[in-house]
């Protein structure tokens, strides 16, 4: 899984350590930042679904992400996370129930091509700028590769190595008919000199089997990417609420006693480990350019990168009694929900109409 830089791009002048980066920091003092900023050309004001006339930059868009990672870094943060699939923006038109959908017929062309290729230019851009700006960058984009479009998450060290790459497990609702699914073995967690830090994707934070593995990892830090989250108080909304995503936040940083970055275009959340308080929160109404970023600091030097808890809420002994308890009258069936689902570039090519 982890990937040094040299094999994806020059590391410049910078030859230290992440162990000599890190020696200059304050970790009683740790500061990470949230990206609530929207992406390039992506259709505003927050719920507008309607992509007419839009067109994705994906250049563009890294070109934000790495002033944004520069900004970050000069406010003394260690750790930033994005968006789900902020690069190159998160594609709302895709969620309807009409068929055929139309979004496939009119963007899915300029979706595909605006997706981020692991080693790319683009893709080399990003790697450079967290070693420039001695950062853990936490990554969420489209990725594209010789055959499928994935919902993926990268974790690079400020020395430049890529110490999580993965894709979302099971993308949600319709999202499964643009993007291929993940497999278990990239859900997991890393030792860092900063604390044991592990990603998941939006709908990921709903999922048992999801949140069952990657809490039993023991997290210290972890990042969460969501599309977008809106002001709080609209009664209309249900899996989009403020109320309902940030709940979902809430709950992970108690069961899974860990500090939990939330970030999301708009209401962009960071939560104190173990704790359903908010430490730090900008709302959707705030604009982008008086706030992009949420930070929060706090005392990281007691993370002991311990990487299980056999008396945990999460643990071999707890699943062994979820097994236990599972009722035998339900069926041993794996279901078609479960099974490993692929779409390929050449089909989601066939549905466009230009």
């Amino acid at each position: 899984m982890v990937r040094r830089a040299n094999e994806l791009t020059r590391k410049g002048n910078n030859n230290q350590t992440v162990h000599e980066i890190v020696a200059k920091w304050d970790l009683e003092n740790l500061t990470i930042a949230a990206v609530r900023e929207a992406p390039v050309n992506w259709p505003l004001p927050m719920l507008n679904k309607d992509w007419d006339g839009v067109t994705l930059d994906l250049n563009a868009t890294v070109d934000l992400g790495i002033s944004l990672i520069k900004k970050a870094s000069e406010n003394q943060a260690r750790v930033i996370g994005f968006p789900e699939v902020w690069f190159p923006g998160y594609p709302k038109g895709i969620l309807n129930s009409e068929n055929p959908n139309p979004w496939f017929e009119y963007h899915v062309r300029d979706y595909i091509e605006n997706s981020l290729v692991i080693g790319s230019d683009n893709w080399n851009k990003l790697v450079q700028a967290a070693v420039d700006n001695e950062i853990y960058v936490g990554l969420s984009f489209s990725e594209r590769d010789a055959a499928h479009l994935y919902m993926a998450q990268a974790l690079i060290s400020p020395d430049g190595e890529i110490l999580i790459h993965r894709h979302k497990l099971r993308p949600s609702a319709q999202e499964r008919d643009l993007w291929s699914d993940g497999t278990v073995d990239q859900i997991y967690a890393v030792s860092t000199p900063i604390g044991r830090i592990g990603m998941l994707s939006c709908g990921e934070h709903t999922a048992p089997e999801a949140t069952f593995i990657m809490q039993s990892q023991t997290e210290d830090i972890h990042i969460g990417s969501w599309p977008l989250v809106p002001d709080f108080g609209n009664a209309s909304l249900t899996y989009e609420s403020a109320e309902v995503i940030t709940a979902l936040g809430r709950v992970y940083a108690i069961l899974g006693n860990t500090v939990v970055l939330q970030a999301a275009i708009g209401t962009a959340t960071l939560f104190p480990a173990g704790s359903s308080a908010v430490w730090s929160q900008t709302v959707a109404n705030v604009s982008f350019t008086d706030q992009p970023l949420v930070y929060r600091s706090f005392n990281a030097s007691a993370f002991s990168s311990t990487t299980y808890n056999t008396e945990g809420e999460v643990s071999w002994g707890t699943l062994q009694a979820i097994n236990q308890g599972f009722r035998q009258y339900i069926p041993q069936k794996t279901g078609e929900y479960v099974a490993w689902h692929q779409n390929l570039l050449t089909d989601l090519y066939n549905e466009s109409k230009v």
